[in-house]
């Protein structure tokens, strides 16, 4: 009993702020959820109890469900292209050793340690049809201006961004697993004949499975959080309010100021990312 006191004791910062930040703040929106706005007469609109009929509605908002299918298409197109690069970086700075090397890893790391926000503004800059320097170089070169904002090209520009944001973590991350493996193995590897493709393709990258596995998981939880970017881009470009789910309920709060719809967006939108991510892990966690 006195162990778990003193147990309790250490744990109770992280409690508070567990349920004052995390556990209270999705309670709350539930409870919003089943509200809903309704006008009586010519007054002004007023919250009543309306059940799940912010949530039927929400399963048939075209809008938000072209947000989701948004996030779906970003993911499976942008998370294998960023690991992989990740993967590629991580292999050749592991064969290189020295200064080089370490001014490598330096620089692809630094865009992590930008906030978000400043990274997706200086993309902002680049991808402005006035000022992005990749149109300067296409005038000159007396070709048409790209417009990277545009509807066709607006996720492939959001993609951009992130990639270059965590191509660098999960480099380093990577780069620290291969350097955890014992080089006993590559000598053996070597002495059997092995040449370095062998190596890569039958030591490292199947000792360091489970950080990509780790990451890959990062990745999907990181992809269901899509906002900053395509909020700053917002003032640069047209940008559509349904182009990501959380842009969306976001813009349904703090424009619209529709929060009963919002905490159901919300709570609709956690319980379909929980359900992946659950179905994910079970998959890609070891047999």
């Amino acid at each position: 009993m006195r162990h778990r006191k003193t147990a309790l004791l250490f744990l109770a910062p992280f409690l508070t702020v567990f349920l004052a930040f995390y556990v209270a703040p999705v309670i709350y929106a539930i409870y919003l959820s089943l509200f809903i706005k309704k006008r009586v007469g010519l007054g002004p609109a007023k919250e009543i109890f309306g059940g799940l009929a912010n949530y039927v509605r929400a399963v048939q908002d075209a809008d938000f469900l072209n947000g989701v299918k948004n996030m779906f298409m970003f993911g499976i197109v942008q998370i294998p292209a960023m690991l992989g690069l990740a993967i590629l970086l991580a292999l050749l700075l592991d064969r290189s050793r020295g200064l080089f090397t370490r001014i490598c890893r330096t620089v692809y790391f630094m865009p992590y340690g930008i906030p978000v926000a400043i990274g997706a503004l200086i993309w902002g800059y680049m991808y402005a049809p006035n000022l992005s320097p990749f149109n300067q170089i296409l005038r000159a070169l007396h070709q048409q201006p790209v417009d990277f904002i545009s509807p066709d090209l607006l996720l492939f520009s959001i993609g951009n961004i992130v990639t270059w944001t965590w191509t660098g973590y999960n480099m380093v991350t990577l780069f620290a697993a291969l350097q955890n493996i014992p080089s006993q193995l590559y000598e053996a590897a070597r002495i059997d004949g092995g040449t370095e493709w062998n190596i890569v393709r039958f030591i490292k990258l199947p000792l360091v499975v489970p950080t990509i596995r780790l990451l890959l998981i990062f990745s999907v939880i990181g992809t269901s959080q899509l906002f900053t970017e395509a909020l700053v881009l917002r003032p640069i470009g047209y940008v559509p309010d349904n182009i990501t789910p959380n842009l969306y309920l976001y813009l349904t709060a703090a424009r619209d100021a529709n929060y009963s719809y919002a905490g159901a967006l919300a709570i609709l939108l956690a319980a379909v990312i929980f359900i992946i991510t659950g179905a994910f892990l079970r998959r890609v966690e070891p047999q």
